[in-house]
């Protein structure tokens, strides 16, 4: 017998089936996907775009919304496009990554990284009008409920945090929590023996100076109307709020409590009555 002999297979044949193929799976879990969500479409009750059909066992099925499909999702960082077009042009990162490339990068520390060291217009925006109020927490110590405020003012655009010592801020843990929210936030180093001057200094710039504290003359988190230039100092840990400062505060405002639980986590706190400012200005 004469053995047959052909031609081997070049590489670049094998890449094209194989590309082919995964092209193929592609479409073929595309169609699947899309198949799937016509038949889960959402119902909205009451709604005038939904209508409602009564299937063989006399049970109510979701009819068509009129070929709209309402879907939610967990949203990534994402620019306008007039900021995309402004800096499109004049920004780019290093010689081998442009701008655009940037945009589409699925992680967002690296792409918090590269805007920080980038110079551009977008990164100007993003530390650009903050809210003008200024967390001091200089009394606290713990390195996780610090990295939390930090990432707290960050994310609600606080005007500063104020800390006892900014070494922290180079901690692997203190990293690790605020997720370079430090980069982005201004930090200022206020050691505790500064704070009444500190205090004093920003009451004479016109600045409303509170306390997140319970006393016997807090004022209920929801029923305080926050001056827009504020102040606002958080307790140690355990102790709270020293009495020398207390007597420095132009009001005390406490977190309405249900449980039997004195007092919730310093940063949990924080974030609450940050959260709670940013409201009422969000309102004006």
């Amino acid at each position: 017998e004469v053995e047959f002999e052909c031609v081997p297979t070049t590489l670049m044949d094998r890449v094209i089936n194989f590309l082919n193929d995964t092209r193929e799976d592609l479409r073929s879990s595309m169609a699947k996907d899309a198949a799937a969500i016509k038949n889960e479409s959402i119902r909205i009750d009451g709604s005038p775009k939904s209508s409602k059909i009564l299937n063989s066992n006399g049970e109510q099925s979701v009819g068509q919304l009129d070929k709209e499909l309402l879907y939610d999702f967990q949203r990534k960082i994402t620019f306008s496009k007039n900021e995309r077009q402004d800096s499109a042009s004049t920004v780019l990162l290093d010689k081998r990554t442009p701008y655009e490339s940037l945009l589409d990068m699925s992680n967002e520390d690296q792409l918090i990284d590269k805007l920080l060291h980038s110079g551009g217009m977008i990164a100007d925006k993003l530390k650009g009008s903050r809210q003008q109020i200024i967390l001091v927490a200089s009394l606290i110590d713990r390195i996780p409920n610090l990295a939390g405020l930090a990432r707290t003012c960050e994310v609600f655009r606080s005007a500063g945090l104020a800390i006892a010592n900014k070494n922290i801020l180079t901690d692997k843990q203190f990293q690790l929590i605020s997720v370079t929210a430090e980069k982005w936030v201004p930090v200022l180093e206020v050691p505790v023996e500064s704070m009444k001057v500190f205090l004093e200094k920003k009451k004479h710039e016109g600045f409303a100076i509170l306390g997140l504290e319970q006393t016997a003359n807090s004022i209920p988190l929801d029923r305080y109307n926050f001056p827009t230039k504020t102040v606002l100092v958080v307790g140690r840990e355990k102790e709270g709020i020293p009495v020398e400062i207390i007597h420095m505060l132009d009001a005390c405002i406490e977190i309405p409590q249900l449980g039997v639980v004195r007092s919730l986590n310093v940063h949990v706190s924080g974030a609450i009555a940050l959260w709670e400012y940013t409201r009422q200005q969000r309102m004006l």
